[in-house]
């Protein structure tokens, strides 16, 4: 989401890594109902493929596509600074006013097409973040850390007690309907919760547009408390790996090569534990702490590893033809993300196919992969024919007061 006449090729290829991950991250809360983003046995999950369907998206992909889709927007702001102030115009006051636009482009997507947008969030911590720009690389990390840490906090202490809760009602003569209301939200046992979804999001476009308006306060405050410390922290984290070099493309292939090695180890050996123990369990509780609780600080490192990864193949193979097709849906993120939240609308909601609830976690790689192949046609194809995407070209206009 870099300003069109500032790109580095090694992003660009990282970024469309990002979009295309981040679907495989949403498709879950696009076909499924909510309580199976975080419980994999509450929906989707009927068979050894589905399951193997969620341990991969659990080690590769849930947090850290998100936690790249930051970095790069940390790093993207630095860049879109140094454009605008090259081309004579104040860096600070260029920034935020793309980030006022983004805000009501997030609102738009948000509350007329779809309740898991990121664009939201990414403006609202792009606003804050100019608070970080001057920051020294050290400074940045340092911050980074903390702010992590801050998120995990927050969200071991939304889900530990739920442990206590559970215990206690099993405790006879205990009063259970504030347990009973807590696992009926995880979608534990016949969940009155995951049967209302199942019946909304198979109706019409008003009636699905009436509940997203009015769950839109509560779905704000926890984007607030369990998403912002996130954010702002792979903001910084972006803006170091900018300034570092990293992100830049500047590091040898060796160096790359040596960090993705070093941090995906870090990151999945203590990931393939707590899968192991949700797998073994099959608790709903222990999948919710795992995924919402406990891997918040591994997501650093695999995030970092997985950056890694993809610079590394960026400077190794810049003219391979899947790099340059990749680099494309990179440099159209903003109208490939829109794009796939329409169609996958489409796809699951009453309005379109109803496919909502009816297919498994495995399955579900079918449409994701059929979606890759169009962002990859068509982001070649506009690329080659109009250069910047729609999307992007009317976001510039708008920031810059000229459309």
């Amino acid at each position: 989401m870099a300003d069109e006449s500032f790109r580095i090729d090694g992003l660009d290829f990282l970024r469309g890594c990002a979009v295309m991950g981040i679907l495989l991250a949403n498709i879950v809360v696009f076909a499924l109902p909510s309580a199976a983003l975080f419980n994999p046995f509450a929906a989707g999950t009927n068979g050894p493929a589905d399951l193997a369907a969620w341990l991969f998206n659990f080690l590769f992909v849930d947090g850290k596509m998100r936690a790249l889709f930051a970095l790069l927007f940390g790093a993207s702001i630095l860049l879109v600074m140094e454009s605008a102030e090259m081309d004579g115009r104040e860096g600070v006051a260029a920034h935020r006013r793309r980030m006022l636009w983004l805000i009501l482009i997030g609102l738009a997507h948000y509350l007329l097409l779809w309740s898991g947008d990121i664009l939201l969030q990414l403006a609202l911590c792009g606003l804050v973040a100019t608070l970080f720009v001057r920051l020294e690389t050290l400074s940045l990390i340092k911050l980074a850390l903390a702010l992590l840490g801050a998120q995990w906090l927050i969200n071991l202490s939304a889900t530990l007690p739920a442990f206590w809760l559970r215990s206690a009602a099993q405790t006879p003569g205990a009063a259970q309907a504030q347990w009973a209301s807590y696992a009926d939200a995880l979608g534990i046992g016949q969940s009155a919760s995951v049967a209302s979804e199942l019946a909304h999001y198979r109706q019409g476009y008003d009636e699905i547009l009436a509940f997203r308006m009015a769950g839109a306060p509560h779905e704000f405050l926890n984007l607030l408390l369990y998403s912002v410390p996130e954010m702002l922290a792979f903001i910084a984290l972006g803006m170091a790996m900018l300034k570092g070099g990293f992100l830049a493309g500047q590091w040898q292939p060796t160096q790359y090569g040596a960090t993705w090695r070093r941090a995906l180890v870090v990151g999945l050996v203590p990931m393939i534990g707590l899968a192991l123990w949700v797998l073994t369990s099959r608790d709903p509780l222990a999948a919710q702490a795992a995924s919402f609780g406990w891997s918040v600080p591994l997501r650093l490192p695999l995030a970092v590893g997985l950056a890694a990864l993809a610079m590394g193949i960026a400077v190794r193979l810049p003219d391979a033809w899947l790099v340059r097709a990749i680099r494309a849906i990179g440099r159209l993120a903003l109208s490939n993300y829109l794009l796939t939240s329409l169609v996958m609308t489409g796809l699951f909601y009453g309005y379109g196919l109803a496919l909502f609830g009816t297919l498994g976690r495995a399955v579900l790689l079918v449409p994701v992969i059929g979606m890759w192949a169009v962002m990859i046609g068509w982001s070649v194809a506009w690329r080659r024919r109009m250069g910047q995407g729609p999307a992007e070209r009317l976001w510039r206009r708008l920031a810059r007061g000229s459309a």
